[in-house]
């Protein structure tokens, strides 16, 4: 399985996006072609039949940004969705699928959000009948996952179903009901570590807003997450 990865990080130590990496080989086999958006190193759209799979990265570029690199994003997104070729979207990803999805009306559906989330986050899964396949299935009706964003989806694309959200985060996962297309908002791939030192660093900084769960990754972070929501995917939840 070939699975293209469009880095949207704007770090250079977070450039070329290994957390990703990591999950999506700990989901499944797959070949995975890393692609950096903010340096413009895009695939030709004439080239997207070759990948199976597309996810998307986070980065800290603001949802509502507008760019010769995020044009270029989002004209591959576009093509992606017309080709239906699946694809998910995580943080950023998921807010830049929804941006191309924005209303008949062209009213933007992301925002500066009230209520930043950083921190491990209970997720909660939206009750109601669900599909025998789903992005989140083998999941519990709540578990947590780390969460680093100012910026939210604020309404959801047409024909779109809420998967999950959490006290903070309306739309905290979306699938698309005709298309095989997700986004989450939420950060699976990010483990303990890795996550207790964002919020360190974050509490350093005096945000103005309440850090989630500090010093509780060993207790709260589960691998499951990462190791269902990708393999969900690869596999094909549609």
């Amino acid at each position: 399985m070939n699975v293209l990865l469009i880095d949207n990080t704007l770090d250079q130590d977070s450039w070329g996006s290994a957390e990703l990496v990591h999950s999506i080989h700990e989901a499944g086999p797959a070949t995975i072609f890393v692609r950096r958006a903010p340096h413009t190193d895009l695939p030709a759209i004439s080239s997207l039949g070759r990948f199976d799979r597309i996810i998307l990265s986070g980065s800290r570029t603001a949802a509502t940004e507008s760019g010769d690199w995020i044009s270029g994003l989002e004209e591959l997104i576009r093509h992606a969705l017309e080709r239906g070729i699946p694809m998910l979207g995580v943080c950023y990803g998921h807010q830049s699928i929804a941006r191309v999805l924005r209303g008949n009306d062209g009213s933007m559906n992301v925002r500066r959000s009230a209520t930043p989330e950083i921190g491990w986050t209970e997720i909660r899964r939206t009750p109601g009948p669900r599909k025998a396949r789903d992005l989140l299935d083998g999941l519990p009706d709540k578990f947590h996952s780390f969460s680093v964003h100012h910026d939210e989806v604020c309404t959801l694309p047409s024909r779109a179903n809420l998967l999950a959200q959490s006290d903070r985060c309306a739309i905290q996962a979306f699938s698309l009901e005709e298309k095989p297309a997700f986004g989450v908002q939420f950060h699976p791939e990010r483990d303990v570590e890795a996550g207790e030192k964002t919020i360190a660093a974050s509490a350093k900084k005096k945000l103005g807003f309440p850090l989630l769960n500090p010093g509780s990754g060993t207790r709260l972070h589960s691998p499951l997450v990462a190791r269902t929501i990708f393999g969900n995917f690869l596999k094909g939840c549609w």
